[in-house]
């Protein structure tokens, strides 16, 4: 009789220890289903957020192959150096123009979105270089992201390409950087592209790069 009664005396113990550790297995369970959902929402949203930057790219190239004159009949300023009195940023057409601008923005670089670089930068492959540069881009509205305002930019950078051909003027080659921030907390995405006209000032031309920005 005592030995029956020594028995049970470590049933509930055992039972207790039991459960612990059952308690401890579905703790373990729940913290990694949320770590992997954690994974799960920040990859779907650089995913997302890349895929905002390859949407603003056409943007931005249309922007480049804009007229000078609006709908409305208006002077394009984006695509029209004005007078000798106005300090605006705008695409070239000639190198006397990209020589104008270029003047403007002196050591600034970029205005509106709109970039005239001395030389060609290291850092300008950078991620970091463009995350603090927002003031001096073109800001995407959100009549084209889905995302609303302030969660892309991008800038243009005119660089001059030099041919055989010298009676005419250089086409223009483009490096168009585009940022992008996600719905997540700290959540940012760079993308750069090239863009180069097929003659001249002509309105077509083809994509030769583009890759997502690091440091």
């Amino acid at each position: 009789m005592k030995r029956a009664t020594h028995l049970h005396g470590f049933a509930l113990p055992t039972l207790m220890v039991m459960l612990a550790l059952a308690s401890i297995a579905t703790l373990l369970a729940m913290r990694n289903l949320w770590v992997n959902e954690q994974l799960l929402n920040a990859e779907a949203d650089q995913l997302r957020t890349q895929h905002k930057t390859e949407a603003v790219l056409p943007v931005a190239l249309t922007d480049i192959l804009s007229t000078q004159t609006n709908n409305d009949g208006t002077t394009n300023l984006r695509h029209a150096a004005g007078n000798a009195t106005q300090t605006h940023a705008f695409f070239p057409n000639t190198m006397a123009e990209y020589d104008v601008l270029r003047q403007r923005l002196g050591t600034n670089i970029c205005s509106a979105g709109i970039c005239a670089p001395h030389a060609l930068n290291a850092s300008a492959t950078k991620a970091s270089y463009w995350k603090t540069q927002t003031g001096s881009a073109m800001q995407v509205s959100a009549a084209h992201t889905p995302y609303g305002d302030n969660t892309a930019w991008y800038w243009v950078e005119v660089f001059p390409q030099h041919t055989a051909n010298t009676t005419s003027n250089p086409p223009f080659v483009y490096r168009i950087t585009v940022m992008a921030n996600g719905v997540m907390s700290g959540s940012t995405t760079l993308l750069q592209a090239i863009w180069a006209r097929s003659m001249d000032t002509s309105p077509t031309g083809q994509w030769h790069s583009w890759h997502v920005l690091q440091d």
